[in-house]
C-alpha cells in the first residue's frame, strides 16, 4: 500500500507538533484527513482551512479509514481503547510515520507531487538549509550530553571561535540564551531551523547540538550532516519508547548512519559497552577516549575529585595536567569526549586544557547550592547509571551522612525504578522518595517500585522516608527537601536528583512551576 495515495487517514492528537506536519503533508498529497483532538488550537485551525475534518473529543468508534496515526503521549486507557476498536486497521505512531516519510524522501520513493508536498509542508525543513559556513558538532549518549556540549562550546569560545549551543537546558546563540521549554529533548526540525538560522545570522562559526534518541529516531535532525559526532555512554534508558536496549542503541547509532559524511570524525567512549557496535559502524573514522585503556587516542589517569577534578591527560606523546573546577569523577569522561571534538577543530591539547580551567558547572549538574554547615548538591541524574555515578561521587566528598532525595517520572521507562532504589540504599545513608513528574500515575505506585529496589540494596543500616501524597502537587517535593535539610547535621551531604534545571513539575497533565535549585535556596534561607 502506498500510504500517500490512499483515500483517507485518521490522526488522533492531530494538534500535536509532529502530527500537524504529517497532516499537512498528507493533505497536500491529496489524502482526506480526519482528526481528533481535545481542544482547538492554531494548528488545528490551519488544518481545517486546508480541508481536514476534526472532532474535538476522544474517538469512541471504529475508524472508517485506510490507516490511523496516534501518539505515545495519549493516556494509556485511550490508546488501548483505540487499538482494541481498530484492531483490523493498521496504526502508526507519529514518530514512526514521520521518520518513514523522511526515509522515503531520502530513498527517492516519493512521486513528483509528493516531493512538492514534502517541501511545502515543511515536514523536514533542514534539507533546505545552507550550513556551509558552520562547523557542525553533534553529541549523543544517555548521560553527560549537556555537560559535554557545554564544555565543547566553552573551549571553542575561549579559543576565539563563536559557537552556537543547542542543548536540553537551553540554546545559546551569540550573547542570547533561549529557553527551549519543559522536559525538552532535541527540538523539532522547525524549531531547529529557526535556531540555526539565528546562528547563521549571528555569524557563528560552529553549531554544537545535543541529539537525543527520540530526536534521532523521529527524524528531527534529518538533513544535517556533522563534521564531528561524539558519544558519551549508552546505558539503559527510555525503554518505554524503545522497548529494548538494542533498539535504543540502534537509535543512537543513527547519528553515525544517517548524519555523517566520509570525512566525519567519530569520538567514542572505549570504556562503554556501546563501543563495539559503534566502532563497527564508524568504518575507521573513530577517535577513542578512555579512563581505563591507555591505548585509546585520549587517555586520563591519576584522577582526583576533591576541590574540583584533577588528572593527567595523554594524547599520543603529548601529556598535560588538567584541573576543572567542578565535581563528579564521571565528568572526566565528559571532558575527554569534549577534548576529542575540539582536537578535530585543530586545537592543540595545551589550548584545550588551558581553556577548561575556568569552566563553570552546567545548571543542575552537580551544582553546589550550599557549602556548609552541610553540603547541598542538585543534579539532573534521572537514570540508573547517572544515579549510581552521582552517589559514588558525593560519597567521597563527605565523612558524614549522605541524604538522597529523588523520585522517578510517571508514564516513562519504569524499568529504572528498581535499580535507582537499589543504588540509593547501597550508596546513601538516608533515602527520601518524592515526586518527579508523576503525570497520571499514582505517586505511591511509583515509589513502591523504587522501594522494592531499595529493600534489595543490601544495606541494613539505611533509612527510607517517603512522601507519597500527589494531591499536594509541588508541596510533596518541597516537603521532602525540607525534611532532608532538617535531618542533615554538620558535615553531612544532601543530594537532590532528577529535576535540576527543569522549571516545572507535572501532575496529571498540568505543569506546575518548580525549581529544585531555587526551592532549595529558599528553604535553606528560611
Amino acid at each position: 500500500m502506498n500510504r500517500y495515495e490512499v483515500e483517507s487517514v485518521t490522526i488522533v492528537g492531530i494538534g500535536g507538533s509532529g502530527a500537524y506536519y504529517i497532516a499537512k503533508f498528507l493533505l497536500l498529497c491529496g489524502v482526506n484527513v480526519v482528526g481528533f483532538d481535545i481542544s482547538e488550537n492554531d494548528k488545528t485551525k490551519e488544518l481545517e482551512k486546508m480541508g481536514a475534518v476534526i472532532t474535538y473529543s476522544n474517538p469512541t468508534e471504529v475508524f472508517d479509514t485506510s490507516y490511523y496515526i496516534y501518539t505515545h503521549s495519549l493516556p494509556e486507557n485511550i490508546l488501548k481503547d483505540i487499538q482494541v476498536l481498530n484492531c483490523d486497521i493498521d496504526g502508526y505512531e507519529v514518530g514512526e510515520m514521520y521518520k518513514s516519510i523522511i526515509n522515503d524522501f531520502e530513498d527517492d520513493l516519493l512521486g513528483g507531487n509528493q516531493v512538492e508536498a514534502f517541501f511545502e509542508s515543511d515536514i523536514a525543513p533542514l534539507y533546505s538549509l545552507d550550513v556551509k559556513n558552520l562547523r557542525l558538532i553533534g553529541v549523543t549518549g544517555t548521560d553527560g550530553k549537556t555537560t559535554t556540549c557545554t564544555m565543547i562550546s566553552h573551549i571553542l569560545k575561549k579559543n576565539g571561535f563563536k559557537p552556537a549551543l543547542i542543548s536540553t537546558v537551553s540554546a545559546i546563540i551569540g550573547d542570547e540564551e533561549i529557553d527551549t521549554g519543559f522536559h525538552t529533548t532535541t527540538p523539532t526540525s522547525q524549531e531547529l531551523l529557526r535556531l540555526i538560522n539565528m546562528a547563521i545570522e549571528a555569524n557563528c562559526t560552529h553549531l554544537v547540538l545535543e541529539a537525543t534518541s527520540h530526536g534521532l529516531e523521529q527524524g528531527r535532525i534529518a538533513g544535517l550532516k556533522f563534521d564531528t559526532v561524539t558519544y558519551t555512554n549508552i546505558t539503559s534508558e527510555h525503554l518505554d519508547y524503545h522497548k529494548t536496549w538494542d533498539n535504543y542503541l540502534h537509535s543512537k547509532g543513527l547519528l553515525i548512519k544517517e548524519h555523517t559524511t566520509p570525512d566525519t570524525v567519530i569520538v567514542l567512549n572505549r570504556d562503554d559497552k556501546s563501543y563495539d557496535y559503534l566502532s563497527g559502524i564508524s568504518m575507521g573514522r573513530n577517535m577513542e577516549y578512555s579512563v581505563s585503556d591507555k591505548s585509546a587516542t585520549i587517555f586520563a589517569k591519576d584522577i582526583k575529585d576533591r576541590d574540583g577534578l584533577e588528572f593527567k591527560v595523554l594524547v599520543g606523546k603529548e601529556k598535560a595536567d588538567v584541573h576543572i573546577p567542578i565535581y563528579g569523577i564521571y565528568n572526566v569522561s565528559n571532558f575527554l569526549a569534549a577534548c576529542g571534538s575540539c582536537l578535530n577543530e585543530e586545537l592543540d591539547l595545551e589550548n584545550i586544557v588551558n581553556s577548561i580551567k575556568d569552566f563553570e558547572t552546567v545548571s543542575g549538574r552537580m551544582e553546589l547550592v550550599q557549602e556548609g554547615p552541610f553540603k547541598v548538591f542538585v543534579d539532573f541524574a534521572h537514570t540508573a547509571n547517572s544515579t549510581k555515578e552521582v552517589l559514588e561521587s558525593v560519597r567521597g566528598l563527605t565523612k558524614g551522612k549522605v541524604i538522597h532525595v529523588f523520585g522517578c517520572a510517571g508514564m516513562r521507562d519504569p524499568s529504572k525504578r528498581y535499580p535507582m532504589g537499589k543504588f540509593s540504599n547501597e550508596l546513601a545513608d538516608i533515602t527520601i522518595l518524592t515526586a518527579e513528574d508523576p503525570r497520571s500515575e499514582r505517586l505511591k505506585d511509583i515509589n513502591d517500585e523504587i522501594e522494592r529496589g531499595w529493600r534489595d540494596g543490601g544495606s541494613d543500616s539505611g533509612e527510607l522516608i517517603r512522601f507519597d501524597d500527589d494531591t499536594k502537587d509541588v508541596e510533596v517535593r518541597r516537603d521532602a527537601i525540607s525534611r532532608a535539610f532538617e535531618l542533615a547535621e554538620d558535615g553531612d551531604l544532601v543530594i537532590i536528583t532528577g529535576k535540576a534545571h527543569e522549571k516545572s513539575l507535572c501532575f496529571e497533565s498540568v505543569e506546575h512551576e518548580w525549581s529544585d535549585i531555587e526551592e532549595s535556596k529558599r528553604l535553606l534561607d528560611s
